[in-house]
């Protein structure tokens, strides 16, 4: 009986794996990645939420050292960002982004007291294909 405990979880709707979308997962990691190699990020994590109850959508976080902070260093990341996304799926998911500084970083046990420098949401206006090059296709079912 024991073992029929995961397949019975998944068929009553509790599958986390449901909506899950490799490519999308992906992309976080690579923005968190390409984040990590700056010098002026301390740290950067990404959440990639997806269900039948969630939907789907991801937010990617990183954190800026204070003293290397530039007029463009919010641009600059969201533009990594952009780009990754771009290039990494065809999938249309809506990723947020949040960048804090060191002087004023989240902590867990106290969400939402840390004031972020920039925050929005990561759009894909005008031509990226000349930017980026072209997104890939969706698969054929």
């Amino acid at each position: 009986m024991l073992r029929l405990l995961p397949v019975l979880l998944l068929l009553t709707g509790c599958g986390v794996l449901e909506n899950f979308n490799a490519d999308v997962n992906a992309v976080g990691k690579q923005i968190v990645a390409d984040w990590k190699q700056r010098p002026d990020v301390a740290a950067a994590q990404f959440e990639y939420r997806h269900g039948l109850d969630l939907g789907e959508s991801m937010r990617v976080e990183v954190l800026v050292h204070a003293d290397k902070i530039t007029a463009t260093t919010v641009d600059d990341l969201v533009e990594i960002a952009r780009r990754d996304y771009w290039r990494g799926t065809s999938s249309d998911v809506g990723v947020g982004y949040l960048v804090y500084s060191t002087d004023d970083p989240p902590y867990a046990d106290k969400p939402g007291e840390a004031e972020p420098i920039g925050q929005g949401d990561i759009e894909f206006d005008g031509d990226l294909t000349a930017s980026y090059g072209p997104r890939p296709t969706r698969p054929s079912k």
